[in-house]
This record gives C-alpha cells, structure tokens and sequence, in this order.
C-alpha cells in the first residue's frame, strides 16, 4: 500500500505483525540468559510489559499481580479521581509475599510501583494522581491534536513540583511524535506510546477510516526519535493489537523498549472485567475505552469529558480465562527470550540494532499459533 495524495513523493508500506517475519542472525547466548529488563521513567522494568488503562483489564489486583512479575499496571480512569487515588493507594499497600524480592517493580520506599491514566483536560485528576503513582500516561486515541497539546502544557505545569514525567499517547505517525517532542519538551517526557485503531475491540479505523498498527506506527516512532537524536532517551511503547510474543519482539525490533496489552491480560483471572460463565467455560467482559458501554459511564463520571466527539469507536466482547497474570508473564518472557536469541540479540537495546525484518510475500503461507 502506498500512501496517496499530496506526498506521493514519499510512498509507505502499511503492515502489520502477521506481514513481518525475523530473519535469523547470530545467536550469543541462551534464551535463559537474555536480558529482558528495561528503563521507563526512572523505574527498572524486569519485563518489557505494560498493562492497559482499561477498566475491564487493569484494576488494583492486576496491577499488584504484574508488578509483582516486574511490569507495569496502569489504573484506568473510567472512575472518579478519589476512586482513581484509592485504586493507587491499594497497590502501593499491596504486600509483597516472599519469593518476589527479586523480581517486584518496587518505588524508592520498597513498594510496588504502578502507573495511572490522566486526560489532557482534567487538572484535577493529574494533581491528585502524580501525588501517588509513578508515572502518568495520557490515555488519549490521538495525541496529535492541537488542544491536547494545550492542555498537556498546563499538565505538566501543574504537576511540575512532583517531578513526575508522563507517558504520550498515542501517536501514529513520524511527524507526530517529533511535533511533540518540540512542542513539550523532551525534560517532560517520560516514553512515547503509539499505535492507532488496531486494538481487538477498537474500531476507530473502522468506524473513521484513520489508523495507523502499533507496527508500522512503532517504525514511525522510531524514525523520529533517531532524527532528533533522542532515541536511546525516550523509550516506545507499542500499543494495540499485541496477542502473541512474537508481536512484542516485533516491536522491539521495529524501535520500541515495551509493549502495552489489553486483551492478553483482560484474560488473566485478576482482570478488572466481570466475570460471565459461558458454555460451561469462565470468560471476562472485555470492551473497548472507545464503545459505547466505556464511554457511558466515563461521561457520567468525569465532567471534562464531554466534547463533540459523538460516535462510538469501540465493541464490547467476552474472553476466556485463560489463567493468572504470573504464568502469562511467565510464557511470553519465554518465548520473547527464544525469539531474540534466533535472531541474535542479548538484550532489549540490540533487538533494534541486530535484527533484520523481512514482509512476507503477499501469497506465502502464514501459520498462527494454535
């Protein structure tokens, strides 16, 4: 696919994570041995994992389960600030059972650390959350927008004194995030998070006919970053449509540090959806922050959020349990570390400067996990 219009100068490949493949390269070390870990606003990630700040997939329990593992939960913010807050609170209260020393995402005073979402328009909320998380992510479909730029500068002043950076989010495009960057600062940011319309239960690109995958939006992200010589500095965080750790690899090859996920950990046993039993089997309510259920109940809690953005850009769906956070964390580490040692990388950073990724061939066989 090529890009038409007034650049037909500059022509791009859209794709997605079933068109990439790794070629092989030369293998160092041992999947066991290959370092995972990353960096994201001061905090160690033992695992490149990030949860969604959706309300049917990141409540305290989730939260507390992933950061036991070394990842990140991030509280949703269909709820009220002092809901929000209390939601922080109790996973920073959480006890840390012995066996997780080593591997828990822990603060600067020995607990556990987790992440909360903010809108670029509720000062409030911002205030009272950068009091008590440890990093603030935008929850915003498009952040290339000239008045969430304006609100995100009375953002971090507002919060400035705390000394808390936030995640942005999300972006598309090249031009997007290197607007950004001029625009706020690189001081103020903590990590860049892209990806648009290619969720499982988002249906913007649908619905709009505007999107851009968390692959090709990743590559996007990365060609910014590097241009401003800022990309071992500001970390990617590819977000949407992420199923398998094969796509996660992908994306730390393309250029991103993480991978944010929705629908793999809305079916851990410890996700804030509702439980539903179906054809004998427990399954989860799993719904879009775009749908019609999620916008329902933002707009009766949150008083900043009414706009003219009247359509529904998300579906509602149910998920099989499929088991608890520790044992999904621990498969797709697993298979992460067996990807990176194929193609010949010993830690996150070298994925993105050893790898070589091919598209496949229009009319190749594409086989899918069973």
């Amino acid at each position: 696919m090529e890009t038409i219009g007034r650049k037909l100068d500059t022509p791009q490949r859209l794709y997605y994570f079933d068109e990439l493949l790794f070629l092989p390269g030369l293998a160092k070390r041992s999947p066991r041995d290959i370092d995972v870990s990353v960096e994201l606003g001061g905090l160690r990630l033992r695992v490149p994992l990030i949860s969604s700040p959706m309300d049917t997939v990141t409540g305290p329990e989730l939260a507390s389960a992933l950061a036991l593992k070394g990842g990140l939960g991030v509280i949703h913010r269909n709820c009220t600030v002092p809901e929000a807050v209390d939601m922080v609170k109790a996973v920073k209260n959480a006890k840390i059972p012995e066996g997780y020393e080593s591997t828990a995402l822990k603060d600067g005073s020995g607990r556990l650390a987790v992440g909360a979402a903010i809108s670029t328009s509720d000062l409030d909320r911002a205030r009272a959350l950068a009091q008590v998380a440890d990093l603030l992510f935008t929850d915003v479909a498009s952040f290339h927008n000239m008045k969430i730029y304006e609100g995100m500068k009375r953002v971090i002043s507002t919060i400035r004194d705390t000394g808390k950076k936030v995640v942005l989010g999300n972006f598309g495009t090249k031009e997007g995030v290197m607007h950004a960057v001029k625009e706020l600062g690189k001081e103020n940011i903590a990590a860049i998070k892209v990806g648009m319309g290619s969720g499982s239960i988002c249906t913007t690109t649908d619905v709009t006919g505007v999107g851009s995958p968390a692959a090709f939006a990743t590559e996007q992200a990365a060609l910014a970053l590097s241009e401003l010589g800022l990309l071992d500095e500001i970390p990617i965080i590819s977000d949407g449509g992420i199923r398998h750790s094969r796509d996660i690899a992908l994306c730390m090859g393309l250029g991103a540090s993480m991978a944010m996920l929705g629908n793999v950990f809305a079916r851990c046993e410890e996700s804030a959806g509702e439980k539903v039993e179906r054809d004998g089997k427990l399954h989860k309510v799993y719904w879009g922050m775009g749908s019609a259920q999620a916008r329902k109940k933002r707009l009766a809690l949150d008083r900043y959020q009414a706009s003219g953005k009247e359509v529904n850009e998300g579906i509602r769906m149910y998920v099989p349990v499929e088991g608890r956070v520790d044992d999904v964390v621990d498969r797709l580490v697993a298979e992460m570390q067996v990807t990176m040692g194929y193609v010949g990388a010993a830690n996150v950073k070298e994925m993105r400067e050893v790898t070589r990724i091919v598209v496949r061939n229009a009319t190749a066989p594409k086989v899918e996990p069973d």
